[in-house]
C-alpha cells in the first residue's frame, strides 16, 4: 500500500463515521442486538452515500486498486439482510474488512503531521 493519501480534516470525519457505521452494523449481526441500532447504522451511511458520493466513490477506487472491500459497495448491499447463518457471517467478514482497510487510511498522520513525522523517523510510526 501506498504510505498515505492526503485527507482533509472533514474526510477524516467521514471516515469516522464509516469505520464506526460499518461496525456497529456488524456487530448487531454478531449480537443480533436490537435492530434499532442497525437500522440508524443504515441510515447513517445511506445519507453519507447520498451526501458525499463523491468521496465514497475515490474510497472505492483505492480499495479497488489494493484489491479491499469497497465501503461503497458495502453501503448498496447491506440493506437487503442475509437469511441464513453463513450469509451473515459473509456480511460480518465484508465489514470487517471494509472497516481494517478504512481504518488504516484513518490512522495515517495528518497532512500538517508529516513534516514533523519525517524528523521523527520511520522508526517511531505505529502503524
Amino acid at each position: 500500500m501506498p504510505l498515505r493519501i492526503v485527507l482533509t480534516a472533514t474526510e477524516r470525519e467521514k471516515l469516522g463515521v464509516l469505520v464506526n457505521n460499518i461496525s456497529v452494523f456488524a456487530a448487531q449481526l454478531v449480537t443480533s442486538g436490537g435492530t434499532d441500532v442497525a437500522t440508524r447504522a443504515l441510515a447513517n451511511l445511506a445519507r453519507l452515500k447520498k451526501d458525499h458520493e463523491d468521496f465514497l466513490k475515490r474510497l472505492d477506487e483505492l480499495a479497488r486498486e489494493h484489491h479491499n472491500e469497497s465501503a461503497l459497495r458495502l453501503i448498496e448491499d447491506l440493506p437487503r439482510m442475509p437469511g441464513d447463518l453463513a450469509q451473515t457471517l459473509i456480511v460480518v467478514r465484508r465489514c470487517l474488512l471494509a472497516s481494517a482497510f478504512l481504518g488504516h487510511w484513518l490512522a495515517q498522520p495528518a497532512h500538517e503531521q508529516i513534516g514533523s513525522e519525517k524528523a521523527l523517523g520511520e522508526e517511531k510510526r505505529l502503524h
